[in-house]
This record gives structure tokens, C-alpha cells and sequence, in this order.
């Protein structure tokens, strides 16, 4: 069984930084800490296919069978099967069979040349054989992806779900207690606010006697 595609991504990842590990001690001489180099995320879902296209050429082992009937018809269903091409094809055949190499595609007369227009071939340059080959190299990558979770195998490469943030802390004032707090009991103090001093104490004048009205007397 191929390494799934997290795996294998992972495993290029810890052979560059061992490269760039060494480079560094040949250039100064020192001994270089490696870094941990975590398992990267592929996935945006548990049922999503992987979406870049970096962590896909980086994929080279295969088990996906493309003969499977109810395999294709899951490709199918993710719209990946005519990557493959017409069945029977030799592009078809560069997808079943996973052992074709690069030689073996530059050398075949299939891929040389474009279709016949007007009694002519155009053929391809390196340049435009090579684009092809990387595009061989996307679509099986694509097929390996679908059969990880054609078998369910892939589903817990997904992006991890987002953590809660804690509640932000309140500010607190000089006298003591969050400002939020303060000003919910100012609300709902039925004491005027100029009815107090800075320190809570009651207002003096307050207390002060309100001037009597005279009444009058009834003869």
C-alpha cells in the first residue's frame, strides 16, 4: 500500500530541510539543529480533494486501480476521470499502469506529435513534452488522491477545525473593577450621578433642608 499523499509530502519536506541542514554545516562548519517539520494539511475536508498543486507533484508512489469499475465511478462523480482520457488510449494506459516512466513517454510516437490538421503533424519541442509529462504526473497524482478516499483513507489529513479564541480580558479602572461592570451599575443606580463625590460619599447638599412654603389661612 502507497503512503498517503500527506505522508509522502511529508517526507520531501524532512529531506529538504536535512539538505539545507547540511549545506549549512559544510558552509560554517557547526553542527545544525534540525527542525521539526510537521505533517502538512492536504485536505480542506474530510471529503475535499487536495487543491495544490505543489504537495501533488510531490507525489510518486501509487496503488490506485483504474480498472476498478465503481473506482471510476467515483472519478467519475468528482469530475477526474477524463483526465485519464478515452479508455483503451495510450494516454489511458500512462494512468492504469503506474510503471511507465518519463523515458518510456518521451520515446513513444503517441506524445510526439499533436493531431493531423490539414494533412499535417505539428511536433511537439522538449519544452512542450515536458509540460505534458507534468500534467501525466498531476492526473495521476489527482487519481491516487481520489482512490485514498475512494478506500477511506484520507479523511483524517483534513484541515483541523479552527480553535475558540478566549474572551478578550476587560480593562480595568484605577478604582477598582472592569469598566463594562462600572458602567452596567451606573445604568442602573437610581441615584443621580451628581448626587455623589469622587469617593462614593453622599453629597452634603443633599441634605439640606428645602425652604417651607407658607400657607396661607382660611378665614
Amino acid at each position: 500500500m502507497a503512503p498517503t499523499i500527506a505522508e509522502q509530502v511529508h517526507k520531501d519536506f524532512v529531506r529538504r530541510e536535512e539538505e539545507r541542514c547540511l549545506e549549512r554545516e559544510r558552509i560554517t562548519g557547526k553542527k545544525v539543529k534540525r527542525k521539526e517539520v510537521p505533517i502538512p494539511v492536504v485536505r480542506l475536508g474530510p471529503e475535499a480533494l487536495c487543491q495544490n498543486i505543489e504537495h501533488l507533484l510531490l507525489v510518486t508512489e501509487y496503488d490506485y486501480d483504474l480498472s476498478h469499475r465503481k473506482f471510476q465511478d467515483y472519478c467519475a462523480s468528482r469530475g477526474s476521470l477524463q483526465l485519464a482520457g478515452i479508455r483503451g488510449t495510450t494516454l489511458w494506459q500512462y494512468h492504469a499502469d503506474h510503471s511507465l516512466s518519463k523515458d518510456a513517454y518521451l520515446a513513444d510516437p503517441y506524445f510526439q506529435f499533436a493531431q493531423e490538421h490539414e494533412g499535417t503533424r505539428h511536433k511537439y519541442t522538449p519544452k512542450d513534452m515536458d509540460v505534458q509529462w507534468k500534467i501525466i504526473r498531476l492526473s495521476r497524482a489527482t487519481f491516487q488522491d481520489c482512490w485514498e478516499l475512494f478506500k477511506g483513507r484520507g479523511r483524517g489529513e483534513a484541515e483541523r477545525p479552527k480553535q475558540k479564541r478566549p474572551p478578550r480580558k476587560t480593562k480595568t479602572t484605577a478604582t477598582g473593577g472592569s469598566r463594562q461592570v462600572r458602567e452596567r451599575a451606573r445604568r442602573k443606580d437610581p441615584v443621580p450621578v451628581t448626587a455623589r463625590l469622587d469617593f462614593g460619599e453622599p453629597d452634603p447638599r443633599d441634605n439640606a433642608r428645602k425652604p417651607r412654603k407658607n400657607k396661607q389661612k382660611t378665614g
